[in-house]
């Protein structure tokens, strides 16, 4: 029963961040995607160095909030790649001539 409950806080946790990226997309609030994957880390590390005794909970919420981030910059690259934004990336669906 537990591993049900784990899989769907993962899929729910998953879900708000895809949610989350598509509210500020809609909106325009969307930072640059590369503002973003290096707030992942920082949420942690920063008050990690400056706090070493940080408690539990607020530990838990730091990873937390950095997940979400994790997943909104994912999302937002997934949504490059499909509208063919992402520079670098070679589509290869069009047909040669």
């Amino acid at each position: 029963m537990l591993k049900f409950i784990l899989i769907a806080a993962i899929i729910g946790f998953i879900l708000l961040g895809v949610g989350l990226t598509r509210l500020l997309e809609k909106n325009n609030w969307l930072p640059s995607r590369w503002i973003t994957g290096c707030l992942v880390f920082l949420i942690i590390l920063v008050p990690s160095i400056v706090f070493p005794q940080l408690p539990d909970p607020v530990k838990i919420v730091l990873y937390l909030i950095s997940g979400i981030l994790a997943v909104v910059f994912f999302e937002t690259t997934r949504g490059l790649l499909e509208r063919n934004e992402y520079k670098g990336i070679v589509n290869t669906q069009t047909k040669r001539k």
